[in-house]
């Protein structure tokens, strides 16, 4: 798998003057910068958000949209800061120590109660999920040809049940914004792109 540990670095353009810590929990830190462009445009109150532990490429989560018995596997989740029901592929933040493939895979198991060869696992690539804000990256995989496990899905604040849909309703949905988390979106438009057969068939 590559990821983008060596991305070629324009010089800076912009100029961190002083960086205050504003909170932070068990994930991420919280930050104010002071910054300043070359234009001579200034921000005092930048906010960034930055992963506690960031993974090669600021890599800390990943997504992995499931194929089981030829059909897409989504789940309904409550999100508190939107307070509403959404549609979204498993996904999490990598634990210290784990690889994006096996990060992948347990989120699979744990939100979804599937799992999969690890020859059945594409990498899709990699996203920035908000880079005007978080310093991260999500990495994208489908786990093709899954199957169920003998643990059911953990449970986890908000987390609904998992819905088999056909691929073409899937790509429907992310058309009419029935689907809006972008990793979501992002994985589901690279799996229809890298294996067409499966939304085709």
């Amino acid at each position: 798998m590559t990821t983008p540990t060596d991305r070629p670095n324009a010089p800076p353009s912009v100029t961190l003057r002083s960086r205050r810590e504003a909170g932070a929990n068990s994930k991420w830190n919280v930050y104010l910068d002071h910054i300043i462009d070359e234009g001579g445009a200034e921000v005092e109150d930048y906010l960034v958000i930055a992963p506690k532990n960031p993974a090669p490429g600021l890599i800390t989560g990943v997504c992995v949209i499931p194929v089981f018995e030829g059909k897409i596997g989504l789940l309904r989740f409550y999100r508190h800061p939107i307070n509403e029901e959404v549609w979204e592929a498993p996904r999490g933040f990598i634990d210290k120590g784990e690889t994006p493939e096996v990060s992948a895979l347990r989120e699979l198991g744990e939100e979804a109660g599937l799992d999969c060869h690890k020859d059945d696992l594409i990498y899709l690539g990699t996203y920035t999920p908000e880079a005007s804000t978080l310093a991260a990256r999500g990495a994208l995989f489908a786990a093709c040809k899954c199957f169920q496990t003998e643990h059911p899905a953990h449970d986890e604040a908000g987390l609904g049940d998992i819905h088999f849909l056909p691929p073409e309703q899937v790509l429907k949905m992310s058309h009419q914004s029935e689907i809006e988390d972008a990793s979501t979106l992002i994985a589901i438009h690279r799996l229809a792109a890298r294996l067409p057969d499966i939304f085709n068939a």
